[in-house]
């Protein structure tokens, strides 16, 4: 029989692996939104694919907390998808400079007229 110990540190260790999984499935998503060329063989994901295989090992080597990969990598995936939202924002709505001549207008004020100097 099994001490208890080891079915906990089995369950944090699924648990973990879930957790690193919805990260890495998270980036993949915002990584194809904002790049319509990014698929399955590109350097990308291979690279995301090979950190994810070795993050069990990393973290416990290097990270001071127990779910500091999943957190950087959750935070990634925040960015990106701030990055898109903010670029489809700026897009959506950044165009549209008018003139003081033309927000005068809009409003229904006239500008004066500009004096040539001889």
């Amino acid at each position: 029989m099994r001490p208890a110990h080891f079915f906990s540190s089995m369950a944090g260790t699924a648990e973990r692996g879930t957790a690193a999984l919805k990260a890495f499935r998270g980036i993949l998503t915002e990584l194809k939104k904002s790049d319509k060329s990014f698929s399955t063989k590109s350097p990308q994901y291979e690279y995301l694919k090979t950190e994810v295989r070795n993050h069990h090992t990393t973290q416990r080597v290097w990270s001071k907390a127990p779910n500091e990969v999943e957190s950087v990598a959750d935070m990634y995936a925040q960015y990106l998808s701030s990055t898109r939202r903010v670029l489809e924002l700026q897009k959506e709505y950044g165009g549209g400079e008018r003139t003081v001549e033309e927000s005068a207008n809009l409003v229904g004020l006239t500008l004066p007229k500009k004096h040539e100097q001889i």
